[in-house]
């Protein structure tokens, strides 16, 4: 009886351990995904006093985005790498800690070349953070309510966006742009609290533990890359990849420069577009959250996905062309928001699912980050150009809505995975 009564003990404790584990692991990803998203949402309510302080066109805005989105497509897939060959938990801490300090660095930058090389270096290793925390929600949430989970890790796109607005909106109008940066020295001591406090997955340890011996040691492995593109993965690879290239391309083309928009187009002052941005990302995490919870329990992720990029499409029409008053744009952008960039609820859960934990973080990169970066790269130089042919309200029209219908469409040749099922091992 006594012995009875101890495995029972022991059952429950451990039950109520991984509870706790899943958790931390929840808490502590969202943590370093909103402030990752903080930190390098600043730049974009930085572009109006860029332009002015260094007399920049929005052309060379443009390249420099482009820089730091092509070093992202290759630092990603490195930190996927690492990730599936040593661990998430340091490679998470290590990753946040360092692009928080470089986004630091950029309130000290004296010339467009310094600020491009700080851009680039720390965008690029925030870019690592998306693999690693998708695969960490993704291996330790319960399969019924995976994809809500990953819903609200995704949450910390508009809650960075939200709560950097907080911050810079008051600074832009009292030290100007340079004093927002300085946020990004905060977060490094965070970066260290997470990597302490943060457990490894329990899913990878177990994969990395029941590997052939000595296939974990040495360096990266070069062969998850070949065999994602190989002819099991290739078909949904690929358009993985055409997806988050196309997604990549209307995000990019449209988010950064929505503060420089409402102030070009709309009138608004740097401290009044940075609060509409900020504000209508926080309306938008309803968004964010109803994605999640539809494509877990209603229709499957990925028709979820395409809905959203459709009434997402039709939203951004409707609020570059038809707002009359400022209350318009908060409604309109809100709803844009919501379901254009609430499609993000979803679309990371769709890649973890089709890949298996030993190259889950590396799919993830490979496919998705590093496709998504050279999107970033693409549509931020074809953005000024187009608005310098066309005025704002068409080059948007013609280059993002049609990105973004481009990404549903990519999506649909994707297997429609049901949710609730177990990950593969």
């Amino acid at each position: 009886m006594g012995t009875d009564a101890a495995n029972h003990g022991s059952t429950f404790a451990g039950a109520a351990n991984a509870v706790s584990e899943r958790w931390r692991i929840l808490a502590f990803s969202l943590l370093a995904w909103t402030l990752s998203n903080m930190d390098q949402s600043l730049f974009g309510y930085a572009v109006p006093g860029l332009l002015a302080e260094f007399r920049l066109g929005l052309d060379a805005v443009g390249l420099i985005l482009s820089v730091s989105f092509v070093t992202a497509a290759v630092l990603a897939i490195a930190a996927g790498l690492a990730a599936d060959r040593w661990g998430r938990r340091w490679t998470l801490a290590v990753l946040l800690g360092s692009s928080a300090l470089l986004v630091g660095l950029h309130a000290l930058a004296t010339d467009p070349l310094t600020l491009t090389i700080l851009r680039a270096l720390a965008f690029g290793l925030a870019a690592g953070l998306a693999p690693i925390t998708a695969a960490y929600v993704a291996e330790a949430a319960p399969d019924r309510y995976r994809g809500l989970l990953m819903g609200v890790l995704q949450c910390g796109y508009p809650l960075g966006w939200f709560l950097a607005a907080l911050v810079a909106t008051p600074l832009l109008e009292s030290h100007g742009w340079r004093a927002i940066f300085l946020l990004g020295f905060a977060v490094v001591p965070i970066a260290i609290l997470i990597g302490w406090r943060l457990p490894e997955s329990g899913r990878f340890a177990q994969v990395a533990a029941t590997s052939a011996p000595g296939t974990r040691r040495g360096g990266v492995d070069f062969a998850l890359l070949r065999e994602l593109f190989g002819p099991r993965y290739r078909r949904t690879s690929l358009a993985a990849c055409g997806m988050f290239l196309a997604f990549g391309c209307a995000y990019a083309g449209s988010a950064f420069y929505f503060p420089t928009f409402f102030m070009e187009v709309r009138g608004y002052t740097a401290a009044e577009a940075a609060w509409l941005v900020g504000l209508s990302n926080g309306i938008a995490i309803a968004g964010y959250l109803l994605a999640a919870a539809v494509g877990e329990f209603v229709i499957t992720r990925r028709n979820t996905f395409v809905l959203w990029c459709a009434i997402g499409a039709a939203m951004l029409l409707m609020l570059l062309w038809l707002p009359q008053a400022r209350w318009h744009d908060l409604l309109l952008f809100a709803l844009t928001t919501s379901f254009f960039y609430g499609s993000n609820a979803v679309v990371g859960t769709i890649l973890t699912d089709l890949y298996p934990t030993r190259m889950r973080s590396t799919a993830f990169a490979a496919c998705g980050s590093a496709p998504l970066s050279i999107g970033f790269a693409t549509f931020p130089v074809l953005v000024p150009v187009g608005v310098a042919a066309l005025g704002w309200q068409a080059a948007l029209s013609v280059l993002v809505v049609p990105a973004l219908v481009a990404a549903a469409a990519c999506a649909a040749l994707l297997p429609n995975r049901a949710s609730g099922q177990p990950l593969d091992d």
